[in-house]
Parts: structure tokens; C-alpha cells; sequence
């Protein structure tokens, strides 16, 4: 369906620019001709963009319905025309209450473009680049049409200035077109391009216009009429192919788009050339334009660069925040989360570290700690836990290693330096400190700790010493509680 659209609207391009070159030109069947195939286009791309906005919704459904009334409006002109130009078959005045009718169609464009693709982030960077964007188009306007209209003789005031708002109107939509049009969502690009195409199609048009009706020698069925009608052929693919839904997650532009905007500079730096190289030189107003533009170019580059250095430092913050939180998520792999002790995977991981050399384990467990729990509440329960990490590290070295190995269990790697009699001081001194009573609620509360110990035969591997450290410890309790094997 949308290649036999095309071909549709292919058709009706080339056959109004063959008819009108078949036709002498400025013949009334020429111009009857001409007048009935723009409304009809006009008048087909509005209703191409009312059933896209039925179909779309939010922002999209905005936007084509602005076109929609622009397009209408612009048909409503030449009927105006028509009237003039094919009813009555006389010159038409310009400018007349048609004007105000084509010309509607520029602000309904712009809102419609900036509400279908509309601005996410950087506008500070967007406002600069379409003023660039504008004074290039202005420029290359002043240059080629708009200063000859300016200075013509034969124009009224008024008639100057409608003449020359036809161009400024396509310098404001190209504009606009040009710097969304790299931010479009990929879902949205073609139809965005489409409607790029068909303003730079009015563009042309409109130029022409400008041009014939300053040596007063415009009349309708002219073949610069067929760029208003591949306008809205263009513009009513646009509606046809847009998406009826909004498009997902938006992707980055395409490099080749991000320099799209900057074309028109650099065909606006290549006319000052060619105008000063042949001789001739820019007026007051095209140079204060061109330096305008040059500074406004700087001024982008400045933003650039700020925020270049602004995302530096956002990703130096965010790389930081990653390592801290890696640092975190490490050492809750590692740690019990209520007393910040050594858990289980750590002590482990420790003692699989000493494969050789002097290896000595302390497994300890608390003697009467469920009836604390029982009595004052689970609470009261994990804040002796603390308690007792806290004691356990007043009572060891830096060394040695104090872990949660889970419940009311804990567990102490000594150093690779402990000796026996280190060994044997340090479980005296845990059993007493460990004796001492806590505060809990205000009230002070006793429980003893049961402490199994196993050091390193020549033969033994790591687990082995840990599995004689823990059966030494149940030992206790089977014996009775509050005594170390």
C-alpha cells in the first residue's frame, strides 16, 4: 500500500509538470488547470494527516491535526486565488485575504514538527543550533530573492513584506526541520524526513514565487506551481506512513544527521565567497547576518564544550558510585549484616587461604542465649550478638579474624604466628569477657559461651581443622556447657 501510494503521488507530480510545460504558459486552461490540482493536493494531504491524527494519539494526534488546519488553510488561499484567477479570469491582487491563508500553513508546520518530534534534552544547544540553522537560511534568502525584493520599486510596503514573508516562512520551518530532525525517534524518522523534503519542496516554490512576483510576472499555472504540489504529496506520504503508535525507546542519531544541520552554513560561507570573489560585496545587512551566524557557531561550540566537561564529570561521579557500591555489595558478601563480622563465606575463604603453616580455630557458642531471646524479644537478642562481636574483637588481634558463622555460633582464626600457650590465653580470656554480664533493657543478663579448639597436625588440610574445631565444640555442650575441648 505505501509503494503504491508513492507511485500516486509520483504520478501527480510529474503529470502537473508535464501538462503545465504542454500548455502555453499563462493560458487560462493552463491556469484553471494548475489551481484545481494544488487544491486537490492541499486539500488530500489535509485529509491524509485527519485520519493520521484520528489513528495517533498524545503529542502525534496534536500534530497532525495542526497540519491538517495549515494544510486546509493553505487551500482555502488558492481558492482565493481561483476565485480571482479562473472564475472571474482576472489578475488576482496581491496581496489579498488568500495570503494570510498560505501562510498559515508555517506556523501550523512548526508547531506540528516540534510537537511530532519534539526536544528531550539540550535545548540550550537546540535554540543555538536552529538560530544558526535560521540566519543560514536568511542569509541565502537575502542574498538570492529577498534583497532584490526588498529594493524592488514597483511592490508596495505591504506587498514587500508578504512577498518576502513566503521565504522567511520556509527559513523558519527548514529550521525547525533541520535541528529536530537528528532527534527524531528511529520509528519517526521517515515521516520526519518526509516533511523535511516537503518543506524544502515549498521552499523552492516559494522562492520562485518571491522572484516572478517582484518583476511582476507571476501568474498561476506557472511549473514552479509543481513544488507546492510535490509539497503536499510529500507531506500527505508523511501522515500515511507515520506510525500509529509512539515508537519505543529512542536510539542514538545517525552521524550522518548530526551534520545535516550545519549544511545550510556552509552553502551560506560558500555565496559570501562567491559574491566577494566575483567582485561584488555583501550588503550591511547580509554581513551583520553572516557575523551573527559565525558568533552564534562559537557560542555552540562554548555549550559543547561545557557540556562535554559537565558529562566528564557526571561519569567520573557515576563510576565512582559504581565502585562504592561494589564495595558495598562486596563486603555484604562477605559480612554478617547484623554485627559486621566476618559470615561464614569469609571465614572460609580465609582459612582455604592457609593451606600450610600454623592453622588454629576457636568455635564458640553461646551458652543460655535462647532464653534471652525468649524473655526480652529478638531484639534484645541481636543487640547481645553485637555485643558479643564487639567483645570478641577487644579480646583479639588485628590477625585474627572474628566471624558469625550463623545463629549464636562464632568463630575465631588465629594468626599464623598463635602458639599454644596463645592459644590457650586467648580462650581464657573469651570465656571470662564472654561471662561478664550485659545490659539488656537495664537489667543485666549472663551467658556463658562454649569453645571448641583445633590446630594443625603435620597431615591435616584445612578442612579437617575445621571439622575436629567444630565437633570439639559440640563436644562441650555435650558435656555440659561453659568449658572448651
Amino acid at each position: 500500500m505505501p509503494m503504491l501510494l508513492v507511485v500516486l503521488g509520483a504520478t501527480m507530480v510529474v503529470g502537473h509538470f508535464g501538462v503545465l510545460r504542454a500548455l502555453p504558459a499563462g493560458s487560462q486552461t493552463a491556469t484553471d488547470f494548475s489551481v484545481t490540482v494544488l487544491i486537490a493536493s492541499a486539500l488530500l494531504a489535509a485529509i491524509a494527516a485527519v485520519i493520521t491524527a484520528r489513528r495517533s494519539e498524545g503529542r502525534s494526534r496534536l500534530a497532525w491535526a495542526v497540519l491538517a488546519v495549515g494544510m486546509t488553510g493553505w487551500a482555502f488561499g488558492e481558492s482565493i486565488w481561483a476565485y480571482y484567477v479562473s472564475i472571474r479570469q482576472i489578475t488576482a491582487p496581491f496581496p489579498n485575504i488568500g495570503d494570510f491563508g498560505f501562510l498559515l500553513i508555517v506556523p501550523c508546520t512548526v508547531t506540528a514538527l516540534i510537537a511530532f518530534l519534539g526536544v528531550r534534552r539540550g535545548l540550550l544547544r537546540v535554540v543555538l543550533d536552529g538560530l544558526v540553522i535560521a540566519g543560514s537560511l536568511l542569509f541565502l534568502s537575502w542574498v538570492f530573492v529577498l534583497e532584490s525584493v526588498y529594493r524592488a520599486g514597483n511592490l508596495t510596503p505591504l506587498a514587500k513584506a508578504v512577498s518576502a514573508a513566503y521565504p522567511l516562512g520556509d527559513v523558519l520551518i527548514g529550521a525547525v526541520a533541520l535541528i529536530l530532525l537528528p532527534h527524531a525517534e528511529p520509528g519517526r524518522r521517515r515521516s520526519a524526513a518526509l516533511i523535511v523534503a516537503g518543506a524544502i519542496s515549498f521552499s523552492t516554490a516559494d522562492l520562485g514565487f518571491a522572484y516572478l512576483n517582484q518583476h511582476s510576472s507571476y501568474t498561476c499555472g506557472s511549473i514552479i506551481d509543481t513544488g507546492w504540489v510535490a509539497g503536499f504529496v510529500l507531506l500527505g506520504l508523511a501522515a500515511v506512513m507515520a506510525p500509529s503508535q509512539r515508537p519505543g525507546a529512542s536510539a542514538p542519531a545517525l552521524p550522518v544527521l548530526l551534520w545535516l544541520p550545519y549544511f545550510p552554513l556552509a552553502l551560506a560561507i560558500l555565496a559570501a565567497i562567491d559574491r566577494v570573489g566575483s567582485g561584488d560585496h555583501l550588503d550591511t545587512f547580509s554581513a551583520a547576518v553572516l557575523g551573527t551566524v559565525v558568533l552564534l557557531v562559537l557560542a555552540r561550540q562554548l555549550v559543547a564544550l561545557r557540556d562535554n566537561s559537565a558529562l566528564s564529570r557526571d561519569l567520573h561521579r557515576v563510576v565512582s558510585e559504581l565502585r562504592e557500591r561494589e564495595e558495598q555489595l562486596r563486603h555484604l558478601a562477605y559480612h554478617d549484616p547484623l554485627t559486621g563480622a566476618a559470615n561464614r563465606a569469609l571465614f572460609h575463604q580465609h582459612a582455604e587461604g592457609r593451606r600450610t603453616g600454623s592453622l588454629t580455630v576457636l568455635y564458640l557458642d553461646l551458652d543460655g542465649f535462647k532464653p534471652v531471646n525468649d524473655r526480652f524479644g529478638h531484639a534484645a537478642g541481636d543487640a547481645l550478638l553485637v555485643e558479643v562481636v564487639t567483645r570478641l574483637r577487644a579480646e583479639t588481634r588485628a590477625v585474627d579474624l572474628v566471624a558469625r558463622i550463623g545463629g549464636d555460633e562464632f568463630a575465631v582464626l588465629l594468626g599464623p604466628d598463635a602458639g599454644l600457650d596463645d592459644t590457650e590465653r586467648l580462650r581464657q580470656r573469651l570465656t571470662a569477657r564472654i561471662g561478664e554480664p550485659f545490659d539488656i533493657g537495664g537489667e543485666p543478663v549472663t551467658v556463658g559461651v562454649s569453645i571448641g579448639v583445633a590446630a594443625r597436625d603435620t597431615d591435616d588440610d584445612t578442612e579437617s581443622v575445621l571439622r575436629r574445631a567444630d565437633a570439639a565444640m559440640y563436644a562441650v555442650k555435650a558435656r555440659g556447657k561453659a568449658a572448651a575441648v
